[in-house]
């Protein structure tokens, strides 16, 4: 079905709640609200429904989720709250059955949302009236965005003289008419965009981008690799060995990870696209978080044998001439990653779960401390920005820090109570991506999902939702 011309709102909800939306839709229907619903002339799986989903969404006034335990759960509910963000469409969450934390995804904890528990007709003429404000709100908008019809003779004035003309009137125009305009009645809805994003004609997209590859904990240690935004979720292994430290190549097309068979742990490597795997070491040791260079040259690892220390390895991208890169007695070194350059490498140097972070240059030498405050468990992040990620704290009570590549400004950026660990920063430099706890309380270790955030801490996004555990994400292109 195509969406009507007219203003329409999308409704999200899970397949186990298709009676209640249905009672919803023809409700709001019945209000005057223009609804746009997939099933009713479209068939769930068929090589167009997740087109014209995606068209219905870029076309929709807005979205409106309905919030219950199923769809919290469901996939495609938050693939497409997740793609309504992505082109700014205005979210209206709706409560519809269940306890509100267990209904509610955290991406949505701070909108303002319409109980239809308890209050069901007054909770729709609360939704239908909210709706029709938006609407109004909008169509005041429109109405200042119009160039005024400018009359001259072109022979008059130079090119450069006409563009310059053309654009002071437009901006006079649309200043004048807002000022005409004046406070839109009824009121705006809290949650309305203000009116400058509104009259943005070509909004900045500083939504995720890239690739997000992770360790998943389904029939097994697997790996699995999602968008930045959740979607296009992927499982990339599937073996009788256990899979994990996952990272991307510089240009995305493969990842280097850790297989282990119980007795010793090598690095292979996978193809994004085709799923073939082939190992890239023989060295019958413990290794672990294989990092590339940003040139694709080397990958630097840790490495064990026996009972000694963990040391720092290198070898050629190939898997080629891998020999001692660092090490020193008494102290594991490991968990190494890369400087956006490729010129230094930052890693962890202590015992178990009390390390410091250490950077030295790609020769070796002269490693430096970077703040004595640091206490981590191991594995960090270098962005473009010149920003390490890294987290530390006690026993479920991890948190994400941040801090500048110098050590300086340190300070936490997750909220707290998630026990989120694992950070990896997105290509961009703007998002963190964690791993959290939705359980924190009863410690659940089944309760770890991958979730973002944007580097100041704000936008907490989670993106997986399943009975097993999403964790050790790292973010690529």
């Amino acid at each position: 079905m195509n969406p009507s011309p007219d203003p329409y709102f999308f409704v999200s909800y899970s397949r186990e709640d298709t009676a209640k939306q249905k009672q919803i839709v023809r409700e709001l229907r019945a209000r005057g609200i223009n609804i746009w619903v997939d099933i009713e002339n479209l068939t769930p799986g068929t090589p167009t429904w997740e087109r014209e989903i995606e068209k219905a969404i870029r076309g929709t006034t807005g979205i409106i989720v309905l919030l219950s335990p199923e769809s919290n759960n469901s996939e495609w509910v938050r693939r497409e709250i997740s793609f309504g963000e992505q082109h700014r469409k205005r979210i209206f969450p709706v409560l519809i059955e269940g306890k509100e934390d267990m209904s509610t995804p955290l991406r949505l904890a701070n909108h303002q949302r319409v109980d239809l528990r308890t209050k069901f007709e007054s909770g729709l003429d609360e939704l239908a009236n909210a709706i029709r404000e938006y609407i109004g709100v909008k169509q005041v908008i429109a109405k200042t965005i119009v160039t005024p019809k400018v009359v001259f003779d072109t022979k008059k004035f130079a090119m450069p003289a006409i563009i310059a003309l053309v654009g002071i009137v437009v901006i006079g125009g649309i200043f004048a008419a807002v000022r005409k305009t004046g406070n839109p009645t009824p009121t705006t809805p809290p949650d309305v965009d203000p009116l400058v994003t509104e009259i943005a004609t070509e909004p900045v997209n500083d939504e995720p981008t890239g690739k997000i590859i992770y360790t998943c904990e389904l029939q097994g240690t697997e790996i699995c690799i999602m968008n930045a935004d959740g979607s296009g979720w992927k499982r990339l292994t599937d073996t009788q060995f256990a899979n994990f430290n996952a990272t991307l190549s510089p240009d995305g097309t493969r990842a280097v990870y850790i297989v282990s068979d119980g007795t010793s742990s090598e690095i292979h490597e996978l193809d994004i696209a085709s799923g073939n795997s082939d190992p890239l070491t023989d060295l019958k040791a413990s290794l672990g978080s294989p990092e590339i260079s940003p040139d694709n040259q080397f990958i630097i690892f840790h490495y064990r044998s026996g009972n000694n220390p963990l040391q720092l390895w290198m070898m050629k991208r190939d898997g080629s001439d891998p020999s001692e890169f660092y090490s020193e007695s008494g102290r594991d070194i490991h968990d190494a990653t890369w400087s956006p350059d490729g010129t230094q490498i930052l890693f962890a140097r202590g015992k178990a779960e009390n390390n410091n972070l250490y950077v030295m240059d790609f020769n070796g030498r002269d490693p430096r401390l970077l703040n004595t405050s640091i206490d981590t468990r191991g594995r960090s992040d270098w962005g473009i920005d010149d920003l390490i990620v890294l987290d530390m704290g006690g026993s479920w009570a991890h948190d994400v820090y941040l801090m500048n590549s110098d050590g300086s400004n340190l300070h936490q950026v997750s909220p707290s109570g998630m026990n989120a660990q694992g950070a990896s920063l997105s290509p961009d430099g703007n998002w963190i991506a964690f791993t959290a706890y939705t359980d924190v309380a009863n410690q659940n270790p089944a309760s770890c999902e991958i979730f973002i955030m944007r580097v100041d801490g704000t936008d907490v996004r989670q993106l997986t939702n399943n009975s097993y555990c999403d964790f050790q994400p790292r973010w690529g292109n």
